[in-house]
């Protein structure tokens, strides 16, 4: 491919005489695979830098992971392709690289230590892999990230490694849930307040932004952020400026934000709980996370990580092909979180032997997948009404999906409700709306008894 766009190559296939070809050729990009014989390819990307004046180097690899990814980013390379590639892919990425260089040579590139402590993303699956070399990409930037997934996936593990990787690793990394914070006081919460703000403010105080000051702070749930305090949130993001409640003086935030969701902000900004504008600004670096069920040739490698972390006896042994493929059947609605749950349950069953299906808590149905007893007498009973109603009217009908919602939604809603303790937030995920959505419809049945949200 890169010959017949009229580029010279040569190849090789170690890094040692590789290095002696770049010495020699002096090459305008180097393409660079991670696993070789004697010195690997990550080992070798300061020597290949050196030797060509900072040439591009673009990594390649199948076997990577989010170690692999950073260290790449880190040491100078300045791209990661993920094999198998499509040559579109790798002609796009050749020609930012080599349009790159043509604006600005590269740095040299200073090695730098790995953070300490575990690694606890796992995945050898091309999603992981992907969500691996995002993360080693925008970290070493400092621009804002949106990260979506499901309940479970590791959105949290992902803004971690974005902070423990990023220039402000020594410094201050600060998750915070808007939801769990009394709505009344997330104002206050983030931006800090003045005292005398309002009742019980007795003296002044520092709010979470302040607190993360030269750090990070994620944003967990941020759909469910009230607009007021969303617009404060987007004067900080456009131009890093904040004032507390009750304070007119302006702030300077130094911090890096972090987002993550796992609702559709595109259908909030249509419903008018999300605004347009942050929408944007929050969308601008994004890493999507996949549910476990559409990678399941990562359920092994998950199964041994957390085997080890509980320190399991005979861990290769620990889960048998028959295993593995039923749990690789299942459809974990709760994604890794709930794997690590049913592993952790089987390996207090097993007691240190060889795993069995019998020790794993039985298999929850997919979101939204009743089992199918119940599945089916509920379709019997909604036929069943639906054709009382019909036979039943005077003139033809034109609200029939209208009359079955007001008929059956609110003993759903109730339900959810009920089952969290009134907790609005965790009702709406449950339900799969957005909040805001929860809260007009408990109003529009009459079923809104608090003062507020």
């Amino acid at each position: 491919m890169l010959t017949q766009q009229g580029h010279r190559v040569v190849t090789a296939s170690s890094a040692e005489e590789g290095l002696r070809l770049a010495e020699e050729h002096s090459p305008a990009m180097v393409l660079l695979d991670v696993r070789l014989p004697n010195e690997d390819g990550i080992s070798a990307l300061p020597k290949f830098l050196a030797a060509t004046d900072n040439a591009p180097v673009i990594v390649m690899t199948a076997f990577g992971d989010l170690d692999t990814a950073v260290s790449a980013i880190r040491r100078g390379a300045s791209d990661y392709l993920i094999k198998p590639f499509r040559l579109a892919d790798a002609q796009r990425t050749c020609r930012q690289a080599l349009r790159a260089a043509a604006d600005r040579r590269n740095q040299p590139a200073t090695p730098q230590p790995m953070p300490s402590g575990q690694q606890v993303l796992v995945g050898q699956s091309p999603a992981m892999q992907q969500a691996f070399r995002q993360i080693a990409l925008v970290a070493a930037s400092d621009l804002s990230v949106l990260i979506t997934g499901e309940t479970g996936t590791g959105k949290e593990l992902v803004a971690a490694a974005i902070h423990r990787n990023s220039q402000r690793a020594d410094q201050p990394y600060i998750p915070i849930a808007p939801v769990a914070l009394n709505p009344d006081l997330i104002e206050s919460e983030l931006f800090g307040h003045a005292k005398g703000a309002f009742t019980g403010a007795t003296e002044d105080r520092a709010g979470l932004f302040e607190q993360a000051q030269g750090g990070t702070i994620l944003l967990d749930e941020i759909g469910d952020l009230p607009l007021a305090a969303q617009v404060k949130l987007l004067r900080v993001l456009e131009q890093g400026e904040y004032s507390r409640v009750g304070d007119l003086r302006v702030r300077h935030a130094n911090v890096r934000i972090i987002a993550a969701t796992n609702c559709d902000l595109h259908q909030g900004v249509r419903q008018g709980t999300f605004r347009e504008d942050l929408y944007y600004r929050l969308t601008g670096v994004q890493i999507h996370l996949p549910p476990l069920r559409q990678r399941p040739e990562d359920i092994l490698l998950l199964c041994q990580h957390f085997l080890k972390a509980m320190d399991y006896p005979a861990i290769d042994a620990a889960i048998d092909a028959e295993l593995l493929a039923e749990l690789q059947s299942r459809p974990w609605a709760g994604n890794v979180r709930e794997l690590k749950n049913a592993v952790q349950h089987a390996a207090v069953i097993a007691r240190g032997r060889s795993l069995e299906a019998t020790d794993f808590p039985p298999a929850k149905p997919a979101s939204g997948e009743p089992p199918e007893s119940l599945a089916g007498s509920m379709a019997e009973s909604v036929a069943a009404w639906a054709t009382d109603a019909i036979a039943d009217a005077s003139e033809p009908l034109h609200d029939l999906h209208a009359r079955f919602l007001a008929a059956s939604e609110p003993a759903l809603l109730r339900i959810a409700i009920d089952h969290t303790g009134g907790n609005r937030a965790k009702a709406a995920e449950m339900l799969g709306i957005h909040r805001g959505t929860l809260r007009d419809r408990l109003r529009a049945y009459n079923m809104d008894t608090s003062n507020g949200d």
